[in-house]
């Protein structure tokens, strides 16, 4: 029988291309506080192998109505920062290596 974890942070959020990348790095101003590497209280980079993905980390137990409301939010916020690109409707849920390290 599997062990479950107590805690696990979660990342969830999409594979970014270099656009995409290009565009969250030449973002300023008030729009600037929803995106940062070292803050993970909007969306933040993580890197799994060679790719880099953007998103959210979830710290604290994720419910399955959660699920929805953090896809939403994540996607919202993309809109927001890059309005002239396509998200994918389906985003990606990976494990964290050492809480906010991914």
């Amino acid at each position: 029988m599997r062990s479950l974890r107590e805690k696990q942070a979660v990342f969830v959020g999409t594979k970014m291309d270099g656009q995409l990348r290009r565009r969250l790095e030449s973002i300023t101003g008030a729009d600037r506080k929803y995106f940062s590497p070292d803050d993970t209280t909007f969306l933040t980079i993580c890197k799994l192998g060679n790719d880099e993905y953007v998103g959210k980390i979830i710290d604290e137990r994720l419910t399955t109505d959660r699920v929805d409301d953090v896809r939403r939010n994540v996607l919202s916020i993309l809109q927001r920062l890059a309005p002239e690109t396509r998200f994918p409707q389906i985003l990606d849920i990976v494990p964290c290596e050492n809480g906010v390290d991914g």
